[in-house]
């Protein structure tokens, strides 16, 4: 039987949607249990920039009228079009599609190079098929200006306290930061988050310059978004049946594009670490599943991803398809080819489930967690985790819950109606300050901290953190809520449409964050305070200072996971 954990996500999403409305409609929204659904979560990033990509030549990018969409991107190019930089000017890099011109970043001894294109516009007979590899160019690119954002919703909690870059469908463009005198570095690739509907790799929240200062070369990668990212109907199969996942197909081709070029940035292309929170999260855990992204990483780090155990069947992701052709008019995808984007967009309210993996049987089959419970997920060194208080972002606006009305937002979490009063007797009352944080509680565990448990007792180089750190300043008094991690991973807390104040605290767990981040991409070992989960069954708490204790949770994820199936 499916786990309810989706039906879950989906609510969250929902109240994440209407956070803004009336108390009661959102604790109408957190019940619904709208069923297959996957990834519902939002993260708290934002981005400050509009910048488009900008190319000195200006390389034609319109999508062939008359081709037929490609069933398999074809392998990207490895010959250079330009001489080779001068010798002694780190700023000019060339690249297997062309040179491109970076920028010293804010970061004393960081380079900096945006809104490089890896694939051509997912436009006209290019939309909803494969990336194809970006045309080679002439002459540099210029990148030193920020990116577009994919073509996305602007509904939803975060969209009200975050600004992205404004959109353009020839959006699938990364982003490279590197030390000035880097040679084999380890390289870590970001997957943003934003419930596969929303975010981009150009928000300065994620700004990779202080990261890449550790020691690391750092590459954002965008990927198209909602409908246009996972839409998946019959005569979209190709002839091997893969469907949907057409933003799992750009993040390969990024991956594709890293393996071949990151060496002239500095990077090792056998020393790639993917990483990623929230949908980034679920992204690496589809990563972990897909046979297509097998040899292109080394290491992998899942933020806020849950479990990596929900993908949406085919029939279902079919059936979503059909209902999003209906909402926008279409018969056929010809039409949805002609229709503007806005229209889609504006459809994906009727057809929330639209975002999501889409389990074809040739892209993606079984989540990483059944892999792994079976045996046959390849060992490589995984870093997972969640935040304290993840479910605060999405109950903001939810009335104070009575007794009963926790039983009701709670009886669709588990597996057995007949198990609900078990679930509930896991939060006793007296050990919460009121029944919402019981509820948060309840949310964040069945959701984000409980779930990677079952995958990390089941494989052999898994290490396990629990991020708990509260700045002073605390935004909204939602603690370590879902995506505040961000912060400290990148550490450009001002990329955050909230107040902040940076303190010698919050520099002390950014400096510890980005530590074990870096030792984990270096050599798949976070540090001391982290040891395998299989083996020694201690977590990793993340606060002042870190900690490695034996449970969290109160000790009731083995229970939580039991009762939610």
């Amino acid at each position: 039987m499916r786990s309810r954990r989706s039906a879950l996500v989906s609510a969250v999403l929902l109240v994440a949607a209407l956070a803004a409305c009336s108390s009661d409609d959102a604790e109408e929204a957190a019940t619904d249990d709208v069923t297959d659904s996957t990834d519902a979560t939002r993260d708290t990033t934002s981005d400050t920039t509009s910048d488009t990509t900008s190319d000195t030549t200006t390389p034609d990018t319109s999508a062939p009228a008359t081709t037929a969409p490609p069933t398999t991107a074809p392998a990207t190019t490895t010959t250079p079009t330009t001489e080779p930089a001068p010798p002694g000017d780190p700023l000019l890099v060339t690249t297997g599609t062309g040179s491109v011109r970076g920028t010293a970043s804010d970061v004393d001894g960081v380079r900096a190079f945006l809104a490089i294109p890896f694939a051509e516009a997912p436009t006209g007979d290019l939309a909803w098929a494969p990336p194809v590899p970006r045309a080679p160019w002439d002459g540099e690119l210029d990148g030193t200006s920020g990116g577009a954002s994919c073509p996305q919703t602007t509904e939803g909690v975060t969209t009200q306290i975050v600004i992205t870059p404004d959109p353009d469908p020839d959006c699938l463009t990364l982003s490279v930061w590197s030390p000035d005198d880097a040679a084999g570095l380890p390289v870590m690739v970001w997957f943003h988050g934003g419930g596969l509907t929303t975010g981009s790799a150009h928000e300065p929240y994620y700004t990779g310059d202080d990261l890449a200062a550790e020691g690391v070369v750092v590459v954002n990668v965008n990927y198209r978004l909602g409908a246009f990212g996972f839409l998946a109907l019959p005569e979209l199969a190709a002839d091997d049946d893969a469907v949907g996942n057409w933003g799992l197909l750009d993040q390969q081709l990024a991956l594709e594009w890293v393996r071949d070029n990151v060496a002239a940035f500095g990077g090792d292309p056998d020393r790639v670490t993917i990483f990623g929170e929230s949908a980034g999260g679920f992204s690496v855990c589809a990563h972990l599943a897909a046979p297509g992204s097998e040899g292109l990483f080394a290491q992998a780090i899942v933020q806020s991803g849950g479990g990596c155990d929900r993908f949406l069947g085919r029939e279902d992701a079919f059936e979503a398809g059909a209902q999003l052709l209906a909402a926008v008019g279409c018969p056929d995808v010809a039409c949805l080819r002609t229709t503007d984007d806005q229209t889609v967009i504006d459809a994906l309210d009727e057809v929330p489930r639209i975002a999501a993996f889409v389990a074809d049987g040739v892209t993606l089959d079984r989540p990483a967690t059944e892999l792994a419970t079976a045996g046959e997920l390849p060992d490589i060194p995984i870093l997972i985790g969640a935040n304290a208080d993840e479910a605060s972002l999405f109950t903001i606006g939810l009335e104070e819950p009575t007794d009963s009305g926790v039983v009701e937002l709670t009886a669709e979490l588990v597996a057995d109606p007949a198990d609900v009063d078990a679930f509930v007797a896991l939060y006793p009352a007296d050990a919460f300050a009121s029944n919402l944080e019981r509820y948060r509680a309840m949310v964040t565990d069945v959701t984000f901290a409980c779930p990677p448990f079952e995958l990390a007792a089941t494989t052999p180089s898994t290490f396990v953190y629990h991020f708990t750190f509260v700045s002073e300043s605390n935004p909204l008094g939602l603690g370590a809520t879902h995506g505040s991690e961000l912060a400290y991973v990148f550490n450009h807390p001002e990329g955050l449409a909230l107040p902040t104040n940076p303190t010698e605290r919050t520099q002390t767990v950014s400096d510890a964050v980005q530590a074990a981040w870096v030792a984990f991409a270096t050599d798949g070992d976070p540090g001391p305070e982290f040891s395998p989960y299989a083996d020694a069954g201690t977590v990793a708490v993340i606060d002042l200072p870190v900690t490695e204790v034996d449970e969290i949770r109160d000790g009731r994820c083995d229970a939580v996971n039991e009762l939610i199936g």
